[in-house]
């Protein structure tokens, strides 16, 4: 989200699932992603999955030849939305699960964390997934305690998140690559004032100030140096979103609108801004020639939720 690098996220209404069922090994992978993401054991889902289950039984192997997976998949890949970090704290969660766990358990969903944010690195993303809502996140550092920690910020009713999705994908671990390892002193400022205001903005429904409290000088103009990222920026707010700001990685873009406490489901209004915003983010995308798509969501607070048919447990 903007200035918050690696430490800020909030999830949004697109979910994936994964099923787990009893049977010969299989891999089914429908929706998006299913013509490119690999249908053996290489799939990363199936050793998220092995992870969390090893965390409740270290000596023991989970035996995945006797399992079938289905992979639903709404989140598209490589598009700073997400994707792997959903894949791998469904991984875990199923493997928490598979374990015995109580997924709605406050101290599994603690031990998730600290098994999702360590395998990723950074906790932005997987904290929203596992928790929903807008979501803070720290790493203590404190050494023989070291713990990921999140706390959530206040979303507002009736806020949406329109989506500028590109037609073309962008692996983290490059633009990651192409980062500096270190940053001058005005831009930490930057950052740190911004980002202070961002999550002041969501406290206190000031969203006028979110215009300038989405700005980031660390890393959006070096993601955002191979498409135009400034224009559909300047396209959202043009048309009266409150702010806008690269999706994680990218490319995706992300506009905020409404959250005055309207009702999406019963006030036209709210999803009629919202269109507007996402059209003029798709004509400022095709005059610099910048072929995607526009998806209207909205922020959500459901994080990783587990249902069991069989509640036979563990495996």
């Amino acid at each position: 989200m903007g200035p918050g690098f690696d430490s800020f996220g909030f999830a949004v209404d697109l979910e994936n699932e994964l099923v787990l069922e009893r049977g010969a090994f299989e891999m089914d992978i429908y929706g998006e992603g299913e013509k490119t993401l690999p249908r053996d054991e290489s799939n990363a889902i199936i050793a998220a999955v092995r992870d969390g289950y090893a965390a409740i039984f270290p000596d023991e192997t989970l035996p995945v030849e006797d399992i079938k997976f289905t992979s639903i998949n709404r989140i598209p890949p490589a598009r700073g939305l997400g994707s792997s970090s959903a894949a791998l704290v469904a991984g875990l969660a199923a493997g928490l699960a598979l374990a015995g766990q109580d997924l709605a358990a406050p101290q599994t969903k603690q031990l998730l964390l600290q098994l999702a944010a360590d395998a990723e690195g950074h906790p932005d993303n997987v904290a929203p997934a596992i928790y929903g809502g807008f979501q803070v996140s720290i790493n203590t550092g404190l050494p023989g305690t070291r713990k990921w920690v999140t706390q959530a910020i206040k979303l507002p009713q009736g806020m949406q998140a329109v989506l500028f999705i590109p037609d073309f994908e962008s692996l983290t671990s490059e633009t990651r690559a192409a980062l500096p390892s270190s940053i001058p002193v005005a831009d930490a400022v930057f950052n740190i004032s911004r980002a202070a205001m961002l999550i002041n903005s969501f406290a206190t429904d000031n969203f006028e100030a979110l215009r300038y409290a989405c700005q980031d000088v660390i890393h959006q103009p070096i993601r955002g140096a191979a498409f135009p990222l400034r224009e559909l920026i300047d396209a959202a707010l043009s048309k009266g979103a409150h702010g806008a700001f690269l999706s994680g990685a990218g490319p995706t873009v992300l506009a905020l609108t409404g959250g005055h406490g309207s009702d999406v489901d019963a006030d036209t209004m709210v999803t009629f801004l919202a269109v507007e915003v996402a059209d003029a983010m798709l004509a400022a995308a095709e005059a610099n020639a910048c072929a995607g798509r526009a998806v209207i969501s909205q922020p959500s607070a459901t994080g990783v939720a587990c249902h069991k048919e069989d509640a036979a447990t563990p495996w």
